[in-house]
């Protein structure tokens, strides 16, 4: 089997490819993951509680790309504090559903890219 960069694993499943053969989407539906490629067979969610990566990738993306710029903007004096609560607390419900799809993808790119030589294992059923 050909060796299959880390960079390129990450960015397969970023664009929602399975990260060996970039064959197939890794979406069943809006929100559920294949349990692996339709392709390949490589596991894509493997059991329960092996996605929970996403999670705080999830919440560092709506910390830095969200909570922090409002903060910043709050005290330079641009928003009020009442003003920065209610926008911060209502993105940080609603970014994390927005980039939740993301998230899954880029748990998966980062896990099969820090972990190649599970790119290798062949699904059996």
């Amino acid at each position: 089997m050909q060796e299959i960069s880390r960079t390129t694993t990450i960015f397969r499943a970023i664009q929602g490819q399975c990260p060996r053969c970039e064959q197939t989407t890794l979406f069943k539906s809006k929100y559920l993951l294949n349990t692996h490629c339709s392709h390949c067979h490589l596991p894509i969610e493997k059991e329960d509680g092996w996605s929970l990566g996403a999670i705080p990738l999830n919440y560092a993306i709506t910390c830095v790309f969200w909570v922090l710029p409002l903060a910043v903007l709050f005290l330079i004096g641009i928003l009020s504090i009442s003003t920065t609560l209610i926008v911060a607390g209502s993105g940080c419900l609603v970014i994390p559903i927005a980039t939740y799809r993301f998230s899954k993808k880029l748990w998966l790119g980062i896990y099969y890219a820090v972990l190649p030589h599970e790119l290798e294992f062949i699904y059996k059923k």
